[in-house]
């Protein structure tokens, strides 16, 4: 099998089986940090020093891994996050999220999937927790139903509170794992730069904040000042044929479904507008269940002068727990035309509590990363609440 093929594969298995394959660092060497530990904050390994290299203004490397049941997800400006979620049947969800710098935005949300939390009715290791019960909690708004703290105090003093628990819950026989809470946390503060401050989630001091360095400014992207002309449906039609056609080296590369059948998967090809000259040309190559992938072409729009598209992926540092690896298959991908926005997004399982999603910016020229999340436990976590890796400010039309 070739390597393309191997690799197409294997992100039909990882969408298969993402929330069983998360990988767990619960044997990761100790942080340098120069004081004792308990035995879970052992297990936060010192944060990859090229995360922290890159010089002043300059994205980070985001950071995606585990400590035993907390996922930490760290994006290209520092904005840290903790999540404890439950791979079984839906829990509790834990979530605490930083942005860099002294003055850094806190947020401490629990949640449900699906239903909602009683704050009164909350117990640490099975025995209820009036102290954490009385913390300022406010619930959202709408459909969430999420509880959320931001007063860092508070998110201080609930930390204090569950530090030596292993176990947060409710009456509800709800619950989530805090085993590996101390040492993500010990994590984002060395990663965030601000150890032994007085506002230090894992290990307050004394050191001045001052000393702690400020988000790195967000990549400014452009994107087409003018939407492009518009590609008639038999001119799509005629298109996607042409480059299925004149392709199928590349298909049979990635040892893509064949077309015709039963089910054909040439139904899903799909062409889209993207400059005066050219189209964007998306060649189903797999299909499943909920969701299929396809390759990714920019063609002129008679057919002529096909180019196969790898689109980019945040590069992240080397202590996360998978590879950065660009992509040459989309997963369910669509083109907003009139903005340039080329976007995929990938479930883990059908009720799409699990995967990825990415989108891109077309800039007249190429695509550019604009934005990408990951969660790979299966537990409920709705999409719009997973883990950032990279953001962007708002594009901006180009002069």
């Amino acid at each position: 099998m070739s390597n393309a093929a191997r690799k197409s594969v294997l992100l039909v298995a990882l969408l298969a089986s993402l929330g069983a394959c998360t990988q767990r660092d619960a044997d990761t060497p100790a942080a340098a940090t120069g004081s004792a530990s308990t035995p879970e904050t052992d297990a936060s390994a010192s944060v990859d020093a090229s995360a922290l290299a890159s010089p002043a203004g300059t994205p980070a490397l985001p950071v995606y891994r585990t400590f035993r049941d907390v996922t930490v997800a760290c994006d290209n400006v520092r904005r840290c996050a903790a999540i404890g979620v439950t791979d079984a049947a839906p829990g509790l969800v834990l979530s605490l999220t930083r942005d860099a710098g002294a003055d850094g935005t806190q947020a401490l949300l629990l949640s449900a999937p699906w239903a909602d939390v009683d704050a009164s009715t909350l117990q640490l290791d099975g025995v209820a927790a009036p102290a954490i019960a009385a913390l300022p909690w406010q619930r959202d708004a709408g459909e969430s139903a999420v509880l959320r703290i931001e007063d860092p105090a508070a998110i201080a003093r609930f930390l204090d509170l569950v530090r030596d628990g292993t176990r947060l819950g409710d009456d509800q026989d709800r619950s989530v794992s805090l085993s590996g809470l101390n040492a993500a946390l010990l994590y984002i503060d060395e990663h965030q730069q601000r150890l032994d401050t007085p506002g230090a989630w894992a290990r307050r001091g004394e050191r001045d904040p001052a000393a702690i360095p400020a988000a790195p400014a967000l990549p400014v992207l452009t994107r087409p000042a003018s939407a492009p002309p518009p590609l008639s449906d038999a001119d799509a039609v005629r298109l996607t044929r042409s480059v299925r056609d004149t392709q199928a080296a590349a298909l049979r590369t990635h040892e893509c479904n064949a077309a015709g059948g039963e089910f054909d998967v040439s139904r899903d090809d799909a062409a889209h507008p993207l400059d005066v000259d050219h189209a964007l040309v998306f060649i189903s190559c797999y299909s499943g269940a909920y969701q299929g992938s396809s390759l990714v072409f920019r063609a002129a729009r008679d057919g002529s002068d096909v180019t196969r598209l790898t689109l980019p992926a945040p590069k992240r540092s080397d202590d996360s727990v998978n590879p950065s690896e660009d992509f040459d298959l989309l997963v369910n991908p669509g083109l907003d035309a009139a903005t340039g926005t080329l976007a995929q997004f990938a479930k883990g399982r059908g009720i799409g509590d699990c995967g990825f999603e990415a989108t891109w910016q077309f800039d007249g020229r190429a695509f550019q990363l604009s934005h990408y999340a990951e969660m790979q436990t299966c537990g409920g976590l709705s999409a719009d609440a997973w883990p950032v890796l990279w953001r962007v400010a708002e594009p901006a039309a180009a002069p």
